[in-house]
């Protein structure tokens, strides 16, 4: 999928939210944008290459809630909350994974990462035994089928 199909998908979320048809409790969207720096910054720390249309994501719309998923944001400002370089600094991960969205189980949502490369499609990791289910979405079909809730 391609940003402008995606932001077709995003504005149509957004009307349909607008004008207090939000679920109680749930806030749609927090733009918690990341720069080329901060996202430099998380490549370096993590000595990976992070997918194109995930920096480009966090560049135009950022971490923290994106309607139905919570995204890690590349830096926490003021140490407020979880980041990339926080959550993903364990050793067992170092290198094979890279999490960027917490499924609330303790599971992951994240990329598989080969020769210092994450891989383009979003994948899935179970935090008990450390296992990895490869996804078949690149990062934006992921939203669309996890955050929007649009599509099979």
């Amino acid at each position: 999928m391609e940003f402008d199909e995606f932001e077709v998908l995003l504005h149509d979320a957004q009307a349909k939210y607008a004008g207090g048809r939000v679920p109680e409790g749930l806030r749609l969207f927090d733009s918690l944008r990341a720069s080329d720096q901060d996202l430099d910054h998380v490549e370096s720390g993590l000595a990976v290459s992070l997918p194109k249309k995930y920096r480009e994501f966090m560049k135009r719309h950022g971490g923290g809630q994106f309607l139905f998923i919570d995204l890690l944001p590349a830096i926490s400002k003021e140490g407020r909350r979880k980041d990339l370089l926080i959550v993903n600094s364990d050793a067992s991960l170092r290198g094979k994974f890279v999490a960027v969205a917490p499924v609330g189980t303790g599971d992951w949502w994240g990329f598989s990462v080969a020769d210092g490369k994450c891989k383009e499609s979003v994948d899935f990791l179970f935090h008990e035994d450390g296992l990895i289910e490869e996804g078949r979405n690149d990062f934006l079909e992921f939203l669309s089928k996890q955050a929007l809730r649009v599509g099979s």
